[in-house]
């Protein structure tokens, strides 16, 4: 059974342990981003336990049958005008069974409930991420724009959005 659960139930490092097996596929495409992302993790990971009320309000793990195989989070600062998807992610043993999609629609009921307009959610263009542009297509959110989130990157990323009128 999928249970999405508090982030408080949980301990800290798993967020950051997560997110990391989920995309170790990536980084034999792109090494470089690995020290960069593995730094965002953890500050988000810390981040998250270290502020309850706030950062750590702002997402659930997903659990079937007790085991954690993933997370979605969003980031309310700019509610009711937008809610933005933010680190998401299933286990790569257990994707391919919609557990991805029941987590963004999860995500997508709460910024309702919060009065939310429209939700934004970025990914990136390389095949790694085709399987999250279908999954965020399926839910219904549109691709607004590629661009390069810097000088340095490899790859551009995919911004999509969905009215939640």
């Amino acid at each position: 059974m999928i249970e999405f659960t508090s982030f408080q139930h949980h301990s800290r490092g798993l967020l950051v342990s997560l997110l990391a097996q989920s995309y170790a596929g990536y980084f034999q495409y792109d090494p470089e981003c690995k020290a960069a992302w593995q730094k965002d993790w953890e500050e988000y990971d810390r981040d998250v336990f270290q502020y309850p009320d706030t950062v750590g309000a702002s997402g659930f793990v997903t659990c079937l049958e007790g085991r954690a195989i993933g997370f979605a989070s969003w980031d309310p600062r700019q509610l009711p005008d937008i809610g933005i998807i933010g680190h998401n992610c299933i286990l790569p043993d257990f994707r391919g069974n919609s557990y991805g999609i029941g987590q963004i629609v999860r995500v997508l009921g709460i910024l309702r409930e919060q009065g939310c307009l429209k939700a934004c959610v970025t990914t990136g263009e390389h095949s790694f991420f085709k399987p999250a542009q279908q999954m965020y297509q399926s839910c219904g959110f549109t691709e607004v724009q590629r661009s390069y989130a810097d000088v340095n990157s490899k790859f551009r990323t995919i911004d999509y959005e969905l009215s939640l009128l």
